[in-house]
């Protein structure tokens, strides 16, 4: 059941993200009520500096990317 709510809630999230202008923060702020389960969750996260490492994780996994093709294009 767990499972099953959280692909439900990942599924919104990217149905609203894809039909929406807006940009991420802003959706994310329409939906975070003050003081709720969320704003709390994210505050974890901050805590644990979770975005700094998603943006280190991209980076690595693109810097990756160019080196194989680099790699690829050289045969």
């Amino acid at each position: 059941m767990a499972r099953q709510s959280a692909l439900a809630t990942f599924a919104g999230a990217v149905k609203l993200a894809t039909t929406d202008g807006a940009d991420p923060a802003t959706l994310r702020a329409r939906v975070t009520s003050k003081g709720g389960t969320t704003e709390r969750a994210i505050a974890v996260l901050d805590d644990a500096a979770v975005k700094t490492a998603f943006i280190r994780a991209v980076r690595a996994a693109a810097e990756r990317s160019t080196e194989m093709g680099d790699a690829l294009g050289k045969d």
